[in-house]
């Protein structure tokens, strides 16, 4: 689903490393750096990491959309990012839910390592008329690329109101 976005950073950073199950089908593109593994593997999403940055120098942006079946994976590249005099940014990308109004605000790190900066990126959804419908692959990439660009510590793509209107 960050395919685009995946590309993108690839024309504005030197190398770009994605982890991703399938991640060698980036292997092509100019700057990817393909980790192929199970993000849920702790152990080996650490490993990979660490080979990225004796390989390729320090992480200064990362961007994360880690689902809940692998709830350590977002703190342990907040901690792979976090290296003395290194500032890093971490932009995590968090589905409709973390900006239900039913519910308390949900961090997404309950700790963030100096001198990581913690970014938050809300996947809304799109209102037409009367109906509404979830974001495209391209609406997500380009706002995830626009929320990088304009580094704020919130980003919402698409809109998350009226709440009733989610589909």
């Amino acid at each position: 689903m960050l395919r685009e976005a995946s590309l993108g950073l690839a024309r504005t950073f030197d190398t770009v490393s994605v982890v991703a199950r399938h991640a060698d089908a980036l292997a092509a593109s100019s700057g990817i750096n393909p980790l192929s593994l199970d993000y849920s593997d702790s152990a080996a999403l650490t490993r990979a990491l660490r080979q990225a940055v004796e390989t390729h120098g320090p992480v200064s942006l990362a961007v994360c959309w880690i689902h809940s079946t692998a709830p350590g994976a977002l703190g342990l590249v907040a901690q792979e990012l976090a290296r003395p005099g290194e500032p890093a940014r971490l932009f995590h990308v968090r589905g409709s839910a973390a900006a239900d109004p039913s519910r308390l605000p949900r961090p997404g790190l309950d700790a963030v390592p100096e001198p990581v900066q913690y970014r938050e990126v809300i996947l809304g959804f799109i209102v037409e008329g009367e109906r509404s419908r979830w974001l495209t692959n391209s609406e997500i990439s380009s706002g995830v690329l626009r929320a990088v660009a304009s580094d704020a510590a919130r980003s919402i793509i698409g809109t998350v109101e009226p709440w009733h209107m989610r589909p």
